[in-house]
């Protein structure tokens, strides 16, 4: 019987999701975007539930790969409409999961290239181990990133050393991308931080983790102006809540 592609655990509000091809450093084939697409799908319609999940941990099966990328087999010889309906596809796979209203954790555990650094990238936090490498080598290939690298990495870190990193199709070390803030932390533990991370994130106002990611997003989309709109309204409805009413009694109270 084959493995399944992705692996989902849940241990309380967080979700774990392993991407399972090791022996293909976890490329990302067909099958696994549309495995993530349904796991998305899921928790979109789960996570009002009062026992909905909170947060999602992205992490890679075995010691060396988070993923290596797309699945390159799967690229040989298509032409421009095909690859334009599947870029099309793990841009729209990866927008959701970016989009999610629960923080995204990547604990990248080893290398994350090309479209493995782009799933990545769709999450909101990145811990990474210190013998992770990333990068967006498809340059080397003939080729460009092709799932939101062009769009997020110079967000991330900048328009100069994501043109860098594009167009060299270079590596660079877990060390490195922390320094450019590629990754928010390196530890030898990735997934034990990741998980803690998220856990962590995973008991504060689901209204409140909603409101900011979506004013953070919305801010660098389509400019300060608008962000901060969906800031305020992101205030007001914390404000309707029992979480944030009881936060602030706690916080008063303390303070007498």
């Amino acid at each position: 019987m084959t493995p399944p592609v992705l692996l989902i655990e849940r241990a309380g509000p967080v979700v774990v999701a392993t991407l399972n091809r090791p022996d293909k450093g976890n490329a990302l084939n067909t099958a696994m975007v549309e495995a993530i697409e349904g796991l998305v799908g899921q928790i979109e319609m789960s996570v009002t539930a009062a026992d909905g999940p909170r947060a999602l941990v992205l992490t890679g099966a075995g010691a060396k790969s988070f993923s290596a990328g797309a699945d390159v087999g799967e690229l040989d010889g298509i032409d421009a409409t095909t690859a334009r309906l599947q870029m099309r596809r793990g841009q729209a796979v990866f927008d959701a999961l970016e989009a999610l209203p629960i923080v995204v954790v990547a604990a990248i555990n080893g290398f994350a290239l090309g479209g493995g650094l782009e799933l990545a990238m769709a999450a909101d936090l990145r811990i990474a181990s210190p013998a992770a490498r990333l990068g967006q080598p498809e340059i080397n290939l003939g080729n460009i990133p092709g799932w939101g690298g062009t769009q997020r990495l110079p967000r991330l870190v900048g328009k100069g050393r994501a043109t860098e990193l594009i167009l060299t199709g270079e590596l660079i070390s877990a060390q490195r991308a922390l320094e450019i803030g590629l990754v928010n932390q390196v530890d030898d533990e990735p997934l034990k931080v990741a998980f803690d991370v998220a856990e962590r994130i995973a008991q504060r106002n689901p209204v409140a983790v909603r409101a900011a990611k979506q004013a953070i997003h919305v801010g660098l989309d389509a400019g300060v102006a608008a962000g901060l709109v969906v800031e305020a309204d992101g205030v007001a409805a914390c404000c309707e809540t029992a979480a944030q009413r009881a936060a602030v009694r706690a916080f008063l109270n303390r303070k007498k």
